[in-house]
């Protein structure tokens, strides 16, 4: 499978090489897409702009919702781990 705009998870490309995977990090920076998820692992771009890609509303549509049924955000992410809390567990973030 080779990578498209639109592949959300980089773990689904037959052959990722270092080369595959930061051509296909430029393509999605350039199209405004700074978060990708490789499998479980989300990499994060800083775009060195401002992009409209949080606030409430954004937070609101990440929550509760399986986390690759929308594009990658580490709203999916933090929304897993809370879901995933047992009782007595604790989420630190540094």
């Amino acid at each position: 499978m080779e990578f498209t705009e639109g592949s959300d998870d980089l773990a689904l490309l037959s052959d990722l090489t270092e080369e595959k995977l930061l051509g296909a990090l430029q393509i999605r920076e350039s199209a405004g897409r700074v978060y990708t998820f490789i499998g479980d692992i989300l990499i994060a771009l800083n775009p060195l702009r401002d992009l409209p890609i949080y606030g409430p509303e954004v937070s609101d549509a990440y929550s509760s919702q399986p986390i690759k049924s929308l594009p990658p955000h580490i709203f999916a992410v933090a929304d897993r781990a809370y879901q995933n809390l047992q009782a007595n567990q604790t989420i630190v973030i540094r």
